[in-house]
């Protein structure tokens, strides 16, 4: 494992993690481009109001909600919560009980005055979100911010969406040329690999910032399996259009080879059977083949894993 990871591309550049990694808030909790969202949510949050945070995917909806964590964790009144992580309806009840574990569900023990923030919320539903404006009247919650990449088609109960009002809906602020720069600049640092200029660039091709920061990938895994200091604006083209092979093909040399020698064999078995009719009795040979089918039962035990980490997210109370 460890000669896997040396053999890394930004192992090689020094790196402890990868610096495009699209996962939110893996280096710091740092915003770019979205300040006046932040102050707003800073200010609406202690005073008790629910929000929601409207962008596409990849639009840095996840790593707002994380700034939130480390503005306000510290207390224990902080929930966090992913929806689309869920296979079946939100308990909300269930998880503002989970604050206090296992005591919690036993006793029904429910907390007050709670901050929740649902993440990718367009995967609740009406019943969900009534639930939550029930909890929100009790005191049990005190402010909720919910995010989802459309306001208007969310399923959200209409008495949360009176409460969250024309002042508590608040839209990702596409990002300037001199914002992404600066962004990413704060991941992979002076590194010259790639300038300024690409990073624009780019920027201006995907106007995401998870698209981008996977097309940057491509390009420092380019130059470092290329031995190149510095990527420049005309190898773009070969590097996004010609990546597979130009980037693997040792590996693309190895699997034509693993695929082709079992279209050999099958190649082989349809001649078998025609040149000796007596191969066409031998039937265990695709009884021989259903076994092989056992193993699909485990997938279900991991789905009956994940949602058990649905049910019980230990994780999300800070």
């Amino acid at each position: 494992m460890a000669e896997e990871e040396n053999n890394l591309w930004w192992r090689k550049l020094g790196f402890y993690t990868n610096p495009c990694t699209i996962k939110p808030a893996a280096f710091d909790t740092k915003i770019f481009g979205q300040n006046a969202l932040l102050e707003d949510l800073n200010y609406k949050i202690p005073a008790g109001t629910m929000s929601f945070i409207e962008g596409e995917l990849g639009t840095g909806k996840t790593s707002i909600m994380k700034n939130l964590i480390s503005k306000f964790k510290g207390k224990g009144k902080v929930i966090y919560f992913s929806c689309n992580r869920i296979d079946t309806d939100l308990n909300m009840e269930e998880l503002l009980k989970g604050k206090y574990g296992f005591w919690g569900r036993l006793f029904g023990l429910v907390p007050s005055d709670m901050i929740v923030l649902l993440d990718e919320a367009q995967q609740l539903t009406s019943v969900n979100t009534e639930r939550i404006k029930y909890f929100f009247d009790q005191g049990n919650i005190k402010s909720a911010v919910f995010t989802g990449t459309d306001y208007e088609k969310a399923d959200l109960h209409e008495s949360i969406k009176q409460r969250i009002g024309e002042d508590g809906l608040f839209k990702i602020n596409e990002l300037s040329e001199d914002e992404v720069v600066t962004l990413i600049r704060n991941r992979i640092g002076n590194n010259k690999i790639v300038s300024d200029e690409i990073i624009q660039k780019l920027w201006k091709e995907t106007k995401n910032p998870r698209r981008m920061l996977q097309k940057l990938d491509k390009v420092f895994r380019y130059a470092v399996e290329n031995m190149e200091s510095e990527v420049k604006e005309s190898q773009l083209k070969a590097i996004f259009e010609n990546k597979t092979p130009k980037k693997k093909e040792g590996e693309e040399n190895v699997v034509p080879s693993e695929e082709e020698t079992p279209e050999e064999k099958e190649g082989e078995e349809n001649v078998v059977p025609s040149e000796e009719p007596k191969d066409k009795e031998e039937k265990p040979v695709e009884e021989k083949k259903k076994p092989k089918k056992k193993p699909k039962k485990k997938a279900p035990k991991k789905k009956e894993k994940k949602a058990d980490k649905a049910k019980d997210p230990k994780d999300d109370y800070y």
